[in-house]
């Protein structure tokens, strides 16, 4: 059973003043509870020590302002949680809850409150609107010095044993707000939250995550995909917003594959040439001399290279299911001259993992999608609208055609899988390959709190 431990950090006051004069001023002040001594909660081996390492924030005669203004002018409230365990890890979530100052103190929309956190020596580049973070339902353990309205989660992650994390919260009033919001009040309190756990790596946490929901691809292997309308498969690499496919079969084992939230290079061509040798494709060649070397160090140890199937079909037409695809691709029919497969770093989605990505919105329809073509999926709404890699925009696959020596395969605008000559235009989604040894650091896999990976 986790251990669970509510420590109260901090009580922080808003108040916002306006004066008339040459338009409005405001005023911002906040203050903390001093903590003379570090609090120290110890079970056995687990032992999680914090401790404020600064004593107040007061920022005064201050107005609404950009993020980079804010990052680069407030002075954090900083705390650092430790735990001294040699032999047990820590998981833990930061929370903020709004405070009801009753009918005199107006209460300050949470619209226009921002709040950034800073890791360790990490400093933030842009902060996010309070009611736009993901809501606290666990608030058996949050106290309050009045009446909890909303509790938000502001940071989660893991402290591993024997080691210390340092947390660096910024609040400020947001640029967009305008006089509406003079002689308002904001309270709130900041609570950290700790259990005994294990870290876990990256493909165990997909395991876990879909185990109840995987895919049976094939008699002897089993893959683990994520699937349906809007999986929390988000993850940060490079500090750009990735998802996550799963956990895939490849000619060198199972990988942990991966595909780009948004596109590199945008609405581009697959070759500015005629032909659909992947080795010869405009877009491999920017991955590999573009994309790829602008990459940190960081995002380049997490990666791994690996053994991409580029196999196709002259039957799709009559026999091109989700299964068939998988199939296909493994084989070796391939237009005269080209490779069966790839090896290196990046490579883009297959016809397979499109059609793996659905549900179908249950059990029942799942298995009609699988059964359908997927020149001819769009024609199931269930299909298409439950299917997270339906994204309403045409987008290249690495899969060539082997009926035409100009053509590869795409994902249409309406959701089907057709052939498209290399010199026409559609968007690129670069995938890679992720090391197992990847650590799960903090995060829930939403978009607003995404996985964050540590190796």
């Amino acid at each position: 059973m986790k251990m669970k431990y509510k420590i109260a950090l901090a009580i922080i006051a808003i108040l916002i003043l306006g004066n008339i004069y040459l338009g409005y001023s405001y005023s911002l002040w906040v203050k903390s509870f001093e903590s003379n001594e570090p609090n120290v909660i110890t079970s056995g081996c687990f032992t999680i020590t914090f401790e404020e390492k600064t004593k107040s924030i007061s920022l005064k005669n201050t107005y609404p302002i950009s993020d980079q203004t804010a990052l680069a002018k407030i002075k954090p409230y900083k705390i650092q949680v430790s735990n001294q365990c040699d032999t047990t890890d820590a998981g833990y979530s930061v929370t903020l809850n709004t405070i009801d100052l009753g009918v005199d103190k107006p209460k300050l929309d949470d619209q226009y409150l921002k709040v950034a956190i800073g890791l360790d020596d990490t400093i933030p580049t842009s902060g996010t609107n309070l009611n736009q973070m993901e809501v606290n339902n666990e608030i058996e353990n949050i106290d309050v010095s009045g009446t909890l309205l909303t509790s938000y989660i502001i940071n989660t992650g893991f402290i591993p044993k024997g080691t210390s994390k340092t947390f660096n919260i910024y609040l400020w009033i947001d640029e967009v707000a305008t006089n509406e919001v003079k002689n308002q009040f904001f309270e709130a309190s900041v609570s950290v939250t700790t259990y005994a756990t294990k870290m876990n790596d990256l493909k165990a946490t997909i395991i876990e995550a879909v185990d109840n929901d995987n895919i049976k691809t094939s008699l002897t292997n089993q893959e683990y995909r994520y699937r349906g309308a809007n999986p929390n498969n988000y993850i940060l690499f490079n500090d750009e917003l990735w998802r996550l496919i799963g956990v895939v079969d490849t000619p060198n084992g199972p990988k942990i594959k991966a595909v780009k939230n948004n596109s590199v290079m945008g609405v581009t061509q697959m070759s500015n040439e005629l032909g659909n040798n992947w080795n010869n494709s405009g877009i491999k060649y920017y991955y590999e001399n573009e994309y790829y070397p602008s990459l940190s160090d960081e995002a380049k140890n997490q990666m791994e290279s690996g053994i991409w199937n580029l196999g196709s079909s002259n039957n799709y037409q009559g026999n091109g299911t989700t299964i068939n695809w998988k199939e296909y691709e493994t084989g070796s029919l391939v237009m005269n001259g080209n490779p069966t497969n790839y090896e290196g770093y990046i490579g883009m989605l297959t016809p397979s993992d499109y059609g793996f990505a659905t549900n179908g919105g249950s059990s029942e329809m799942l298995d009609t999608c699988l059964a359908t073509n997927l020149t001819n999926i769009s024609s199931i709404e269930n299909c298409k609208n439950n299917n997270w890699l339906s994204i309403g925009e045409a987008m290249w696959l690495m899969t060539s055609s082997v009926t035409d020596q100009n053509n590869y395969f795409i994902i249409n605008s309406n959701g089907d899988l057709e052939e498209q000559n290399s010199t026409l235009t559609a968007l690129d989604k670069p995938c890679i390959f992720l090391k197992e040894s990847i650590i799960v650091e903090g995060g829930n896999g939403t978009i607003g709190n995404p996985y964050r990976l540590k190796k």
